[in-house]
């Protein structure tokens, strides 16, 4: 079970997001990060002291919670370490083929797509079983399997294997970037997106695995009942940008490309298509933007989130209000 980390003792946090690494050595269908990118991602700064002070300057600007990405940031562990360094708290988002050094106390989601057979088929290669071993009885680790049209089938086997390496499991849903959502996109395989029925069938299937496995898999009820509601759920602007997201760029939360620049995105995902963006992450962070609208089942929702990013090998530190 995760350790108890009420709200009232997390405080305020002050975050930003950090693409470590522009390489991977995997090609998921439909990435997040190649996918209809411009230039912005294909430089990358590779001195380590350049990284340490950058990470320095962040601490200092009052960033005490550090989302980590990529491409793949395991394959960088020198800029993991340096954010470890001074930035106290943080997720990293990896795809599990490396193992992250134990002494680095920040969450680690390991991205899963499928079955062993499914794992090949969407994403090039089939890693589950070496991700298992390298996180296995890991309370860093949360696995997070991305929902999509064709995988649901594919839960009760990936959850079970969860739970025979001691593993908490959680869930993702698709979500389309602009190029796959484009008209004439070159898909490599089956189109995964979720249709309104593919939603609601992938709500009850998250339910039922929680109910089967409940020692095994974390999910907040009132998010998923949100989150996986039909229709957009942004509000878009001409542009079908969505206006009411709670990760746009601000002055404060900032996502810094792995060449040390700013992006010049709208999000923390700039290649993500609004209309149907519905990953966890980000979604959560929605969600938590629209506390005056959910005034009930917000304070669960935000426990739920505590369990799953919060660090679980320390005191939590005592953060500013």
């Amino acid at each position: 079970m995760f350790p108890e980390t009420p709200a009232d003792r997390i405080g305020r946090l002050r975050t930003s997001n950090y693409d470590i690494s522009n390489v991977c050595n995997l090609r998921c269908e439909g990435c997040l990060y190649f996918s209809g990118a411009g230039d912005e991602i294909l430089a990358a700064e590779h001195s380590i002291e350049m990284w340490r002070s950058f990470f320095a300057a962040e601490a200092n600007r009052g960033i005490n919670f550090a989302y980590i990405a990529g491409a793949e940031p395991s394959l960088t562990p020198d800029r993991i370490r340096a954010c470890h360094e001074h930035i106290p708290m943080g997720v990293i988002f990896t795809n599990g083929t490396k193992r992250i050094d134990s002494d680095i106390d920040y969450r680690i989601h390991v991205s899963i797509w499928g079955d062993e057979v499914g794992s090949k088929r969407y994403r090039g290669a089939d890693i589950n079983s070496k991700a298992m071993r390298n996180y296995v009885d890991d309370d860093r680790a949360v696995f997070v399997m991305t929902l999509n049209s064709h995988n649901l089938s594919e839960v009760a086997a990936v959850v079970a294997q969860c739970a025979d390496n001691g593993l908490t499991l959680t869930f993702s849903l698709f979500s389309p970037t602009r190029e796959y959502n484009a008209p004439d996109a070159a898909r490599s395989g089956a189109d995964l997106r979720l249709s309104a029925d593919d939603l609601a069938a992938a709500r009850d299937v998250m339910l039922q695995a929680e109910q089967l496995h409940p020692d095994t898999v974390r999910i907040s009820h009132p998010f998923i009942n949100w989150v996986t509601q039909e229709g957009s759920l942004y509000t878009l602007d001409e542009a079908q940008v969505a206006t009411d997201c709670g990760n746009r760029l601000t002055r404060s939360h900032v996502h810094w490309n792995a060449d040390l620049q700013r992006n010049s995105g709208k999000c923390c995902s700039p290649n993500l298509d609004c209309r149907d963006c519905r990953p966890y992450a980000m979604s959560l962070a929605t969600y938590f933007n629209r506390r005056r609208q959910m005034p009930d089942d917000w304070p669960a929702v935000w426990q739920f989130w505590s369990e799953l990013f919060l660090p679980v090998r320390r005191e939590t530190p005592a953060l500013a209000p």
